[in-house]
């Protein structure tokens, strides 16, 4: 949003929660719309959306997600304006209420049909997931967009308290459910055995929360794994971390990997997804196969032995960063779409 301000564009942000985001915005000096979030009120949401985007003569909306898509389609039926789309990952196996479950596996089928049916400009944060799309959302176009960002001033961060000093201290940040892979990073701690000094800090909230606890205590180790829960301070996290875990099963381009590589974080983490595209082994991180409980536990002991080992990768990816994944970079690319967009609408008038 600060970006798009800085080039003279005032962006206007539709939320289904007044949660984060929404106060990250207004932090920014963006006051966003929060929409109704009941699913079951797509037609007076939708009504509601194109009424927003007709008195503001918004020409071009930008779309984040699956159910935002949907009824993205459904207004601009209602009022007409151009349509871009990210796609950050693949879908995920759903937990929860069976209901839930049913209403989030329509919103995905129901996604596809609104990205043909809009035209949409689809924008891959991956490689790999424009070719696992392939032509099953094919729009006007398609490009891979990289994410990017500014990464965060170590100088204004500050040590956690719950860091000891004298221990090794990992961090793994997301929400809690099985794509994460929390279960490959506790079995690591376990694996190393009880005399190491290795805490594993478990930043964010999710279903498998209580799973997780119990397989911390099975297996002797809740000592050393700590359920941080949601914390908005989470760059002190990362700059103060001697390691960021990342044992996911599948991950598009995630921004918490982006900013511990700015922060000249030392990263372990799965050789699946983004992952793999961004990250090389040996040289700006340590990759693991999935599930591999004995590869990441080998990999940290092995980055806690070696401290130039850790600061080589953390150098080398903070640089990548830098010079692959800012902002600016991003942005420009996305100007572009925006550019060809409205100008193919406007041919079509």
């Amino acid at each position: 949003m600060t970006a798009l301000r800085a080039l003279g564009i005032q962006p206007l942000l539709l939320l289904f929660h007044d949660g984060e985001l929404a106060a990250q915005a207004r932090r920014d000096g963006v006051e966003p719309v929060i929409l109704p979030a009941s699913n079951i009120k797509l037609p007076s949401t939708s009504r509601a959306i194109a009424d927003i985007l007709r008195t503001r003569d918004v020409r071009l909306v930008h779309a984040h997600g699956y159910k935002a898509m949907v009824f993205v389609a459904a207004a601009r039926r209602l009022h007409r304006f151009c349509v871009v789309k990210t796609e950050h990952g693949l879908p995920e196996a759903m937990s929860g209420r069976p209901v839930s479950v049913l209403r989030d596996r329509s919103y995905h089928l129901l996604d596809r049909v609104a990205t043909r049916a809009t035209r949409a400009f689809v924008c891959y944060v991956t490689d790999e997931l424009r070719r696992h799309y392939d032509r099953a959302q094919t729009g006007y176009g398609e490009i891979v967009v990289a994410n990017g960002i500014t990464a965060p001033d170590r100088r204004t961060l500050r040590r956690p308290q719950e860091f000891h000093e004298h221990r090794f201290n990992l961090i793994i940040i997301g929400r809690l459910d099985s794509v994460k892979g929390h279960e490959v990073a506790i079995g690591a701690i376990a694996h190393l055995g009880a005399a190491a000094d290795v805490d594993l800090h478990i930043v964010g909230t999710g279903p498998r929360e209580a799973a997780l606890r119990d397989q911390a205590i099975s297996a002797g180790v809740a000592d050393r794994v700590h359920f941080l829960g949601f914390r908005r301070n989470i760059f002190d996290f990362m700059a103060f971390a001697d390691a960021l875990l990342m044992p996911s099963m599948h991950e598009g381009l995630p921004y918490t990997l982006l900013e511990s590589m700015g922060l000249g974080l030392p990263i372990i983490a799965s050789n699946v997804g983004g992952l793999k595209e961004v990250l090389e082994h040996e040289v700006n991180a340590l990759l693991v196969q999935p599930r591999d409980v004995d590869g990441f536990a080998h990999a940290i002991s092995r980055i806690r032995a070696e401290p130039d080992l850790r600061r080589r990768l953390g150098e080398n990816a903070r640089r990548l960063q830098e010079t692959d994944y800012s902002l600016l970079a991003m942005m420009e690319k996305y100007l572009n779409v925006y550019r060809q967009c409205l100008g193919a609408m406007s041919v079509r008038s």
